[in-house]
C-alpha cells in the first residue's frame, strides 16, 4: 500500500482496518513492527493536516479583515457628504449674495430715516391733541356748543391719526429688525458660499489627474490616491463649510420670523389707515 493512500488523513481508517484483518495471521514480532510503523505514520500525517487547516483558516480571516464596503475609499465616501457643484454656478450665487447683502444695507438706512420721521410726527400729533383737548375743555366750560362739537371732531381725527402714526412707526421698526436679521443671514450665506468655492476647487485638485498626463492606449489616466494629510485638510475645510451653512440656515430662519412679525405690523398699520379714512362721528 502506497503512502499516497494516507496523505491528507483520508487513508487512516483504511490503514487501521487493514491492520486488524492481518494481525491474526502475522507472528507477534511482525505485528509489533507493523503497529510501530502505523503509529509513526499517524504522528506525521495528523500534525500536517492540522497545519494545513490552520493555514486555510488564517487565509480566510485575513481576507475578511481586508474586506471593505467603502466605494472609492475615504475620498469616494466624502463625495456623499458633499457632491461638488459647478464652480461657475457657485461663483454666480456668491456674487448674488454679496449684492443682496449690500442691498439690505442700503434699504436699512432708508428705513431708519422713515422710522425717525414717523416717530417725530407721532410726538407732534400728541402735542396737537393736548392743545385740542385744552381748547375743548374751555369751550365746554364756556357753554359754546358749536365750538365744542367742532373741537370734539378734531380731537377724534387727531387720535386716529396718532394711532396710525404709531402703527407706522412700529411697522418701520419691525422692518429694521427684519433687515438687520436678513443682513446677518446674507453675510453668513456669503461666507458659506466662499467656503464652498474653496471646497469645489480643492475637490477638483484631489480628484483630477496630474497636469500634463494623457491617456494610454485609450485608457483614461486616473488621479493618484490623496495622501492622509490632504484628506485631513479636505475634511477640515468641508466641516468648516457645513458649519457655515448651518449658521446661515439658522439666521435665515430668524429672518423669516422677523418677516412674519413685520407682516403682522403692516396689517395693523393698514387697519389704522382704514379707520383714519372713516368719517368722524359725533359723541
Amino acid at each position: 500500500m502506497s503512502l499516497e493512500t494516507y496523505r491528507g488523513g483520508e487513508g487512516i481508517p483504511a490503514a487501521a482496518e487493514l491492520l486488524s484483518r492481518r494481525e491474526a495471521d502475522m507472528p507477534l514480532h511482525h505485528l509489533r513492527s507493523r503497529c510501530v510503523a502505523a503509529g509513526a505514520l499517524l504522528l506525521v500525517l495528523i500534525p500536517g493536516r492540522a497545519h494545513a487547516q490552520a493555514r486555510a483558516d488564517t487565509t480566510t480571516t485575513n481576507g475578511s479583515a481586508r474586506a471593505t464596503l467603502l466605494r472609492g475609499g475615504e475620498m469616494g465616501e466624502l463625495l456623499t457628504v458633499y457632491v461638488p457643484r459647478n464652480e461657475s454656478e457657485v461663483q454666480r450665487l456668491l456674487g448674488d449674495s454679496r449684492d443682496a447683502e449690500q442691498s439690505v444695507l442700503n434699504e436699512a438706512e432708508r428705513t431708519r430715516k422713515l422710522a425717525l420721521d414717523a416717530d417725530g410726527r407721532a410726538r407732534i400729533m400728541k402735542e396737537e391733541m393736548e392743545a385740542t383737548r385744552v381748547r375743548r375743555d374751555v369751550a365746554r366750560q364756556a357753554g359754546d356748543a358749536a365750538a365744542l362739537a367742532q373741537l370734539e371732531q378734531a380731537y377724534q381725527r387727531q387720535d386716529r391719526e396718532r394711532a396710525y402714526l404709531e402703527d407706522l412707526r412700529d411697522a418701520l421698526r419691525a422692518d429694521i429688525e427684519r433687515q438687520d436679521a436678513e443682513r446677518e443671514a446674507a453675510a453668513s450665506r456669503t461666507r458659506a458660499l466662499e467656503l464652498e468655492v474653496r471646497v469645489v476647487q480643492r475637490n477638483r485638485e484631489l480628484t483630477s489627474p496630474p497636469h500634463g498626463s494623457s491617456s494610454t492606449r485609450g485608457v483614461a489616466t486616473t488621479a493618484p490616491a490623496p495622501s492622509a494629510e490632504a484628506l485631513h485638510q479636505y475634511r477640515v475645510l468641508l466641516r468648516e463649510m457645513l458649519e457655515a451653512q448651518r449658521l446661515a440656515a439658522g439666521r435665515w430662519a430668524t429672518a423669516a420670523e422677523r418677516r412674519q412679525l413685520l407682516a403682522e405690523r403692516k396689517i395693523r398699520q393698514l387697519d389704522a389707515l382704514t379707520r383714519l379714512a372713516a368719517p368722524t362721528t359725533r359723541r
